[in-house]
């Protein structure tokens, strides 16, 4: 009997002993995850029960989830053109590519010469313009006064003179003017009279005698040496140029005028007629409107020097003083354009300019660009460009500076894609945006990965450990042995994950929860589901 007691008592302990394995393990199979070693943790001392939970290390959102990287290389983010403004040779050219300038440095200077000059005339043309305006408000001068008087008595006076026509002289002096000419143009025509001929060979033949007797008289003392000296050879050179004299005479008369002479003479005499016949017609209507009107001019100028300038004629002179301020405002605008001045501080990149060049206005002469402000302008999938937003942040990796991390922002984002070979993409323009650019240069090959900033700052926790408590969401955290519930502000759900956003969870923080899969299983972040995806490889671009 006691024996059979022994038994059953074993065998009743082998049954406690199972039925207890058998709970704890039922127990843990139950439980919303699976804990890892050394995740068994128990309630805080004072709690009514201390109860086995299964707890999940949190992990931050952003190192896991919404993650979309991109290669592209570094750009300038904006290129300043300069162009010139006016046209002109090239006297000094300060700065070179891979300069550093300033705003307002000269950058290049054009020949000012011809500038100057237009310049000093613009200023000249001011000046008297100006004096022009000053003599219309001075009042008039008793001289000036005194001369217009002086000018219309003349021209009442040459009034009255054409009025009265021709005096009896002016027409007693014509008519003698043209009787002459007549009387010269009848002479060259009429021939010459018998009369005119036996006098002509008269004085031709007696001529001829006094030069033959003079010519025996010097005959006679031609021995002498010093006849040329004589008196004799004087009297025969006179006699010798009087029979050449009138026997030149006797050879005109002989032959009659020369054409050329007559008409000569028809002109003077027909020139003279009309000149009487033109003064016997005075006074004509032309020449008594004109001397009226010289008459009205001299009494219009005396009229305006005592009245003054009208209204009219200064505004007249002020619109072209307002003319030339215009053209001299012109004139120094045109010559501060000979100096080509820095819009914006940077760096020189491009200079198309030389001395001795001439260059017209209008072209691009050089090229500026602040070496701090950069961009990388990279190509991101269809199926992506959905992530990007404008303004999210960015992570930038260059591959020449590998180990120093650059921050970024979205800038721009294509509206329309580019379909390269059937691949279709769009362009995504990253600002840089880190205070100390040292060492990155535009064409340096980058690597940018963008965070989601709905995971930014967030953790991701077990879908399941989430609760409501007084109508707040929180989770219960074992930190240090102690479980304590924290509040957290729950986001988006990733499958069996849910990211929430608390600044009372710490890095290494485990959740009471579980979950069918975890970090490191199979792919980065095993939370599975549909539609999920896990960080891509630097330079992947989808």
């Amino acid at each position: 009997m006691k024996r059979f007691m022994k038994w059953v008592a074993i065998v009743l302990v082998v049954m406690v002993v199972a039925v207890a394995g058998y709970s704890w393990y039922s127990g843990q199979s139950l439980l919303p995850g699976r804990a890892t070693p050394g995740q068994m943790q128990t309630q805080a001392p004072g709690a009514q029960t201390d109860t086995v939970t299964a707890t999940v290390e949190i992990r931050p959102a952003e190192s896991v989830i919404g993650r979309v990287s991109a290669a592209g290389h570094i750009a300038l983010s904006s290129r300043r053109y300069v162009v010139l403004e006016g046209s002109g040779l090239v006297t000094h050219v300060n700065y070179y590519v891979g300069d550093t300038v300033e705003v307002g440095d000269a950058l290049i200077i054009l020949d000012t010469t011809d500038l100057e000059r237009a310049l000093r005339r613009a200023e000249l043309t001011v000046e008297a313009s100006k004096n022009s305006l000053a003599q219309l408000a001075e009042e008039p001068d008793a001289n000036e006064i005194a001369r217009a008087e002086a000018e219309l008595i003349a021209a009442q006076e040459n009034l009255k003179t054409v009025e009265a026509g021709p005096t009896q002289r002016e027409v007693d002096a014509a008519r003698a003017t043209l009787s002459s000419a007549w009387a010269r143009y009848n002479e060259l025509t009429a021939p010459m009279s018998e009369a005119q001929r036996t006098q002509l060979e008269a004085q031709r033949r007696s001529a001829e005698i006094t030069m033959r007797e003079t010519q025996r008289e010097y005959d006679k003392i031609r021995w002498q040496g010093d006849a040329g000296m004589s008196s004799q050879a004087a009297e025969l050179q006179r006699a010798t140029i009087e029979y050449e004299r009138i026997n030149a005479e006797f050879e005109l008369s002989a032959a009659g005028a020369d054409q050329s002479e007559i008409q000569s003479a028809l002109a003077s005499a027909q020139d003279a007629q009309k000149q009487l016949d033109d003064l016997l017609a005075k006074p004509t209507d032309a020449e008594l409107a004109s001397a009226a009107a010289q008459v009205a001019g001299a009494q219009a100028t005396l009229d305006a020097l005592k009245k003054g300038a009208s209204v009219l004629e200064v505004q007249s002179v002020q619109i072209q003083l307002e003319q030339a301020l215009v053209d001299l405002e012109e004139a120094h605008a045109n010559l501060q354009k000979a100096q080509v001045i820095a819009p914006s501080s940077g760096v020189v990149i491009q200079l198309d300019a030389q001395v001795g060049q001439r260059l017209a206005a209008g072209e691009v002469v050089a090229v500026l660009a602040n070496p701090q402000e950069l961009e990388l302008p990279v190509q991101v999938a269809e199926v992506d460009i959905d992530e990007i937003r404008i303004g999210q942040a960015a992570e930038i990796t260059i591959d020449a500076l590998l180990g120093r991390p650059f921050q970024g922002e979205v800038a721009r984002i294509a509206p329309v894609s580019s379909d390269t070979s059937g691949v279709v993409n769009y362009q995504v323009t990253i600002r840089l945006t880190d205070d100390d650019l040292a060492g990155v240069r535009p064409d340096m090959t980058a690597v940018a990965e963008f965070i989601d900033s709905a995971a930014s700052g967030g953790w991701l926790v077990p879908t399941s450990s989430l609760r409501q408590e007084n109508g707040e969401t929180v989770v219960a955290v074992v930190r240090n042995g102690q479980t304590l519930d924290v509040g957290v502000t729950p986001g988006a759900v990733q499958g069996e994950w849910t990211v929430v956003q608390s600044l009372a969870l710490q890095s290494g923080d485990q959740v009471v929860g579980g979950v069918a899969s975890y970090v490191d299983q199979d792919n980065a972040f095993g939370f599975g589901g549909p539609g999920s995806r896990g960080p891509r490889p630097p330079g992947s671009g989808n």
